[in-house]
């Protein structure tokens, strides 16, 4: 069973390159993804000869809260991926409504094999960052992502896992 580890990347104040276990609280578990349009969707386009719009890479947060996967809705936009559906989800805020879209989900640099979504949220995570990292994030990886992995979540060392 292949296993993807992260350990912290966050540090110390005026530390060098020593784990920092509390990095992984402060930044949560993050991962590199990849926002494609779907496969099924590509084929089509390249049959008709029109081009692929080109894949968008940023960060995801594994959220153990969400029971559906999201994506910013900048993503889907540029990927001109349309709507399938509307659901209404528990937030924070109270329910919302939003809309659900396919897409292509990979983790350049791993091997974690890249996932076929029929339905994932269309959210708005604007100036959504990262604490330590930088960078914002263009997804959170929901339950039924989760539903695929073993999640290890080892918070004294500062690491997480996905055993897919």
């Amino acid at each position: 069973m292949p296993i993807y580890n992260r350990f912290s990347t966050v540090q110390r104040p005026g530390a060098t390159s020593q784990p920092f276990p509390p990095g992984l609280r402060i930044t949560g578990p993050i991962v590199s993804v990849q926002i494609e349009v779907p496969q099924a969707l590509a084929t089509q386009l390249q049959r008709s000869g029109q081009a692929v719009p080109s894949a968008v890479a940023g960060l995801a947060l594994v959220d153990t809260g969400a029971s559906i996967s999201a994506v910013d809705i900048t993503v889907i936009q540029h990927l001109g991926v349309q709507p399938v559906g509307i659901a209404t989800v528990g937030t924070a805020g109270g329910p919302q409504q939003q809309a659900i879209f396919p897409a292509r989900l990979s983790f350049p640099g791993t091997q974690v094999p890249s996932i076929e979504f029929n339905e994932l949220l269309g959210a708005n995570l604007a100036g959504q960052s990262v604490p330590g990292i930088g960078g914002n994030l263009i997804a959170l990886l929901g339950r039924d992502l989760l539903e695929h992995f073993i999640l290890i979540y080892n918070g004294p060392a500062g690491m997480f896992s996905l055993a897919f």
